[in-house]
């Protein structure tokens, strides 16, 4: 099999059958094959294609220990209060020993499991960056083929820079605590600009009153000096229950506005340009790699460079130079000119 080919891939006999019927355990194994079957991907997105949900999705991110599983587990109640399936993606640390998720995320949601109208995914981390498992976007297709109008995508504990969240995401919840003051310098840089939602959680600890205080100031700073629109501000404790209703209403009131205004339609034009992107790149990488016969010069090329200094560049527009598209639309390489 072409190592890119891989709409040569068969589902089990079955399963898509099983899904389409509602079945729990063929939603479970789609989820794995995309996570772990490479060329099951596109077989499988192919046949969702047809089938478009329009669930909202919305990413719960933060710091490590902050309280995001407590958190994500009392608004999904608060959401099947408001007769929504929920779909949750937690994406736990990577096991060392079995390369799957550690279930960390799932122990917390347990007043959870065993309702039909909930759907929970662990899922491990991986290759995957920004605090999120790489198949964390598909597998939120597959929930929302399956039915889930409302999916919560949990990461991993994030800083600043870790924002693949931000592009799976229709509304973007950031979770932080008191004691983590300090660090908003160093916060705003990143993730905590492109939050919708910011939540103060755990407001049962001291410092929680000035934690809100330093926020307002650095966004209406920010609003001053004409930056982009603040986002929301809420305080909770997930563990007492108290605040839950405002941050429910806030993440409700965002999906509205941004229907209105027609930012969701938008965001998932985005979320589509970026997975064609995506997608175009590392084909085209495969088969670059298929047909120059592996990574072995490139390889040597960034040995030579590490010890001797220099640019890649003459090299790339030389590989670059040498792939043609033929009429049948794959990249070939004509022969290497001997030197």
């Amino acid at each position: 099999m072409n190592p890119t080919d891989d709409a040569q891939f068969v589902l089990p006999p079955g399963l898509w059958e099983d899904f389409l019927s509602g079945g729990r355990l063929a939603c479970a194994r789609l989820i794995s094959l995309i996570e772990n079957e490479p060329f099951a991907r596109t077989e499988i997105r192919d046949r969702l294609l047809p089938r478009p949900g329009g669930a909202v999705r919305i990413g719960v991110t933060g710091p490590p220990g902050v309280g995001k599983s407590t958190l994500t587990a009392a608004l999904a109640r608060r959401a099947l209060d408001e007769n929504h399936a929920v779909g949750i993606i937690a994406v736990d640390p990577t096991s060392p020993f079995t390369g799957g998720a550690f279930l960390g995320d799932r122990v917390r949601m347990h007043s959870l499991i065993g309702d039909p109208r909930v759907f929970i995914r662990s899922m491990a981390a991986r290759d995957g960056r920004g605090g999120l498992s790489s198949a964390a976007p598909d597998a939120a297709d597959i929930l929302d083929a399956f039915g889930m109008d409302r999916i919560f995508i949990e990461t991993l504990g994030v800083g600043q820079a870790e924002l693949d969240v931000m592009t799976c995401a229709d509304v973007l919840a950031l979770v932080l605590q008191p004691g983590t003051g300090d660090a908003i310098q160093t916060l705003k840089a990143g993730i905590i600009e492109t939050a919708d939602l910011i939540i103060v959680n755990k407001t049962d600890m001291p410092g929680a009153d000035d934690l809100l205080e330093s926020l307002r100031f650095l966004f209406d700073s920010a609003g001053a000096a004409g930056k982009r629109n603040a986002p929301l501000l809420c305080s909770a404790s997930a563990v007492e229950g108290r605040g839950l209703d405002e941050v429910w209403t806030a993440l409700e009131g965002l999906i509205v506005r941004d229907r209105e205004t027609g930012r969701l339609r938008e965001k998932r034009r985005a979320r589509l340009e970026g997975e064609i992107r995506t997608a175009i790149s590392g084909s085209l990488w495969e088969r670059y790699v298929a047909l120059a016969g592996g990574t072995a010069d490139i390889a040597l090329l960034a040995e030579r460079l590490s010890r001797e200094g220099g640019s890649p560049y003459p090299f790339i527009r030389k590989e670059c130079g040498r792939i043609k598209l033929v009429r049948d639309g794959r990249p070939e390489l004509p022969p290497k000119k001997k030197e």
